[in-house]
């Protein structure tokens, strides 16, 4: 089921472009700080549904660890950790929008939150309202079949 949703809403896209290639394609070095944004950003969009850490969206950057951090807290006010949540948070919304989520602890584990607990609370604290409460809303909106 995962899959299947994954692939509705992210097309499958590369997971990885290099520096190099952003470079060239761009015109614009592969050292400038809001590229190097970019591509975090963009790797972290890519692999939402995949086991992610901070050091494979530096890798993915072209930059260390600190380096990733700081360009974060610095261009977005957050840290790269919270906006891979945030990206993910916002994927789970969708899901839930479109009528697809079966439930909160697989919706949890889709995005690979290990406690389905602090999905929940991430999702309240974005939404103001908990994915399990946005499901009911619209599960209590479906017409039933009469027969």
């Amino acid at each position: 089921m995962a899959d299947d949703t994954a692939n509705s809403f992210w097309p499958n896209t590369p997971v990885v472009k290099t520096t190099e290639l952003l470079a060239e394609c761009t015109g614009k070095s592969a050292r400038d700080p809001q590229k190097q944004l970019l591509l975090a950003e963009e790797f972290i969009r890519s692999n939402i549904y995949n086991p992610v850490s901070i050091a494979d969206i530096a890798t993915a950057s072209g930059v260390n660890i600190r380096s990733l951090q700081r360009l974060f807290r610095k261009h977005r006010g957050i840290t790269p950790v919270r906006a891979l949540l945030n990206f993910r948070i916002a994927a789970a919304h969708e899901i839930i929008l479109s009528r697809k989520a079966p439930s909160v602890r697989d919706l949890a584990a889709t995005f690979h939150f290990s406690n389905p607990g602090r999905f929940s609370k991430l999702y309240r604290q974005t939404y103001s309202c908990t994915p399990s409460e946005e499901i009911r809303s619209w599960r209590s909106r479906v017409p039933t079949r009469s027969g």
